[in-house]
């Protein structure tokens, strides 16, 4: 937590953040996007009345929560498939410090709440012989309260619109009214997710590359899948997969679904998806990797360890500190600078159609270009 309240109050808003920002102070019920779900403006709704705080701060203060929720339930989560104490400490290693993790921790995305309501999904799947026991009201009344969060999560990221049924459907020694129940407030949702639905099919498998190959395909598949190993390490990744026989089936069958729609979109548009889509999957293999991770040796635990926090802390220090010789199109961490006191690196990746605009909207108090975009955008 100290690691990311530091890099949450030494960086700018990512353009991307600026953006919800800006969404969530439009006058309206709902935020006027088409592009995303509602949920994260909504919650910077809330945040942004906290206005004795660095507005950085009141931003970030939703991944912040949802980060430390997130890895609370990967660690109950590596329990419940019978990860000893060792593997535990693993599952918290790696859902707090590995690059992904420690990204997500403090930059506002949908990630923590679809991540969450996945994982809590996960726990309801296969429950502990306790709650199996539970009286009938209560497991529907749990059921019904697991289905509520589902459906926030889906309003946060509309990836978990197929991947939270497929887990309730799976779900071991769960009865049909459980089932029902669990689904139910996500298809009253799901109204609200068309239009960012029917946006991010088309942003995943429409829009390809400008000069599209066979050759670029297969080479950003392998791009993908590069990039996982880059930020995990490769320990949980292929130790996960190969412990990965034993989880119960809801585990594997989410694991299968996002490893084909991550490739798909990687084949179908010959460009690399972002790392972050795979991120349910790549908690899942932490989580198989936890259960075997007592037979890790101590030299592998130790590079493991190394690989893991030497690559975090450069990475952290940099983006706090930018003194890597990385050039601006290449340096991700390019788009948290520059905006609090100017027009910020318009050229940095990630910056997109919308973040100078939505930037100069929260910084310089400038909205009249966002708010045109948004316009356009719901036309």
């Amino acid at each position: 937590m100290p690691l990311r309240l530091a890099l949450a109050l030494g960086t700018d808003l990512s353009p991307d953040e600026a953006y919800y920002l800006a969404a969530a102070r439009a006058p309206g019920l709902l935020p006027p996007l088409v592009d995303h779900p509602p949920l994260v403006p909504l919650l910077l709704r809330l945040v942004d009345r906290l206005t004795t705080l660095p507005v950085e701060l009141r931003v970030r203060l939703v991944p912040l929560v949802f980060s430390l929720g997130l890895s609370v339930a990967t660690v109950a989560l590596a329990r419940r498939r019978g990860a000893e104490a060792s593997g535990q400490n693993l599952a918290a290693f790696l859902s707090s410090f590995a690059l992904l993790p420690v990204a997500g921790g403090f930059v506002a995305t949908p990630d923590g709440p679809a991540l969450l309501a996945l994982v809590l999904a996960l726990l309801w799947a296969d429950p502990a012989p306790e709650t199996a026991a539970a009286s009938l009201p209560r497991r529907l009344a749990v059921a019904l309260g697991l289905g509520l969060v589902g459906a926030a999560g889906a309003l946060a990221k509309v990836v978990v619109l197929p991947l939270f049924p497929l887990v309730v459907v799976l779900a071991a020694r769960r009865r049909l009214g459980e089932r029902l129940l669990a689904l139910a407030p996500l298809a009253l949702a799901a109204p609200l997710l068309a239009p960012s639905l029917a946006f991010q099919l088309r942003h995943a498998y429409a829009q390809q590359a400008p000069s599209f190959t066979l050759l670029g395909a297969l080479g950003a598949l392998a791009a993908a899948a590069l990039a996982q190993v880059l930020l995990w390490t490769p320990w949980p990744i292929f130790h996960g997969a190969r412990a990965l026989r034993a989880s119960p089936l809801a585990d594997r069958a989410v694991v299968l679904l996002m490893t084909a729609l991550v490739a798909g979109s990687a084949l179908a548009r010959a460009v690399p998806p972002e790392p972050n889509w795979y991120a349910p999957s790549a908690l899942i293999l932490v989580v198989a990797f936890a259960r075997t991770g007592k037979d890790l040796a101590p030299r592998a635990r130790l590079a493991m360890l190394l690989a893991v926090l030497v690559p975090t802390a450069i990475a952290a220090a940099h983006t706090i500190h930018p003194f890597l010789p990385l050039p601006l199109r290449a340096d991700p961490t390019a788009r948290l600078h520059g905006w609090r006191t100017g027009d910020g690196p318009v050229d940095a990746p990630g910056v997109g159609p919308y973040g100078a605009a939505a930037e100069r909207c929260v910084y310089q108090e400038t909205c009249s270009e966002i708010n045109d975009y948004f316009r356009a955008l719901n036309e």
